[in-house]
């Protein structure tokens, strides 16, 4: 169930990290200096590479997104639906 979980997270970080860069207009380097990672690994993160640290996710909930109860209340709805498809 944990593998499960850190798929469906990686890849709904992912795509919200994707658009919030869309939205703000900045590079890829801007956006891994506001997550304070280097710019590559903000690369593989953006590709779903790689799932995001505890650190990256408070770090783009303050820094990075308008509404973070929004976010995660999304985030609680896709791990919902996605772990009753699976079951």
């Amino acid at each position: 169930m944990r593998k499960q979980y850190t798929r469906i997270l990686r890849v709904f970080f992912c795509r919200k990290v994707r658009s919030s860069r869309a939205e703000l207009e900045i590079s890829q380097e801007e956006m891994a200096g506001r997550l304070l990672m280097a710019a590559r690994t903000y690369i593989d993160l953006e590709q779903a590479k790689n799932c995001c640290s505890a650190l990256t996710l408070v770090l783009y909930l303050i820094y990075v997104c308008n509404d973070p109860l929004a976010f995660l209340n999304e985030l609680r709805q896709t791990l919902e639906a996605e772990t009753i498809q699976a079951a």
